[in-house]
């Protein structure tokens, strides 16, 4: 097996599609990619093989997917305010089951790693834990001002992270439902004088798999939200102290950031698009602020994930194109 090196980092496959893709993820098996795309479906993409299934059942994009923590299902988070259960292993996957979770948007889904809790959040300012098994909420968590945009679980399982529009993360016990303290996220928020909008929040939240980091990608320095005059970046949070770290980011880039994972060798993986139209992926050290490499992408970036190797990585692309890298010597 070839070592991984991220500045080896080269596209070795690209999968179709006739419009914008949304976000992307590899199952756990490594077998299928998964993206949304804005005609409302999921596209379901063989690695090996290259075929591709519709999955349809939200009546507006996709924006955020999970899998179950046995690696059945496929969770699916719409902007029609529902979440959605695909069995994986079918070969025309259809919702098992669809539940009205949140008035507005859903925009994020994430399951807990024990298989027993599902999180959610949206644009009726809620955090929801679910029963995995029972479909059911556990806890309705209210607090947030504005819009919440990402969900986490710490991995000890006790706690739940969440973020919002303005830049206010908020830590949850999942044992007693409440509200344990704030963390501040505010660089990653801005103010619009020109359309009198608040513009921010973390298109992407992951913790560290010592939980000691929480990672946070988004925007900040806002200037013309709707111009995408603004800078796009990785907040670093340290989970003990609640405090900012560091601002992960490549100068002035402009744009937003859609996607982070921690690598198991210790480096970061974030992917942004800039406001020309164009992508990148970057690759950051935890303590140094700016990419030790930069590979730059074809079309905007709204989704990063990682497959179980660990060697390749998926973006899914404003061209409608979802693509395939590798960590490693090109072979």
């Amino acid at each position: 097996m070839n070592s991984i090196d991220p500045k080896r980092v080269h596209q070795t496959a690209e999968f179709k599609h006739e419009r914008p893709l949304t976000t992307c993820r590899i199952d756990p098996s490594g077998k299928y990619v998964f993206a949304g795309a804005e005609d409302l479906n999921i596209y379901r993409w063989d690695l090996a093989q290259g075929g591709k299934t519709t999955l349809t059942g939200h009546e507006s994009w996709v924006r955020s997917m999970d899998f179950s923590a046995d690696g059945q299902w496929l969770l699916s988070g719409g902007w029609d305010g529902r979440v959605g259960w695909w069995p994986l292993g079918e070969a025309q996957p259809k919702p098992a089951r669809m539940i009205e979770a949140h008035a507005g948007w859903v925009r994020s889904v994430r399951a807990r790693s024990d298989g027993k809790l599902i999180a959610t959040c949206g644009n009726d300012n809620l955090v929801k834990v679910w029963d995995a098994e029972q479909t059911k909420p556990i806890w309705q968590l209210a607090g947030h001002q504005r819009h919440v945009y990402s969900v986490d679980f710490h991995p000890g399982g006790r706690f739940l992270a969440s973020s919002d529009l303005i830049g206010v993360v908020k830590v949850w016990d999942l044992e007693s439902g409440k509200e344990t303290r704030t963390l501040d996220a505010s660089v990653m928020t801005g103010y619009d004088k020109k359309f009198a909008a608040d513009m921010g929040g973390a298109r992407d939240m992951r913790f560290s798999p010592d939980g000691k980091l929480l990672a946070c990608a988004g925007i900040t320095d806002v200037r013309n939200a709707f111009g995408a005059v603004q800078g796009a970046l990785v907040l670093l949070l340290d989970w003990e102290s609640g405090k900012a770290l560091r601002q992960l980011k490549d100068g002035d880039y402009q744009g937003v950031g859609w996607g982070v994972r921690f690598h198991p060798d210790g480096f970061i993986i974030a992917t942004a698009a800039h406001s020309n139209g164009s992508g990148v992926l970057w690759f950051f050290r935890p303590d140094v602020e700016k990419p030790f490499h930069t590979l730059g992408l074809k079309a905007s970036s709204r989704g990063l994930d990682t497959a179980p190797d660990q060697q390749t990585l998926a973006t899914a692309q404003a061209d409608g194109h979802l693509r395939l890298y590798r960590m490693t010597a090109p072979s």
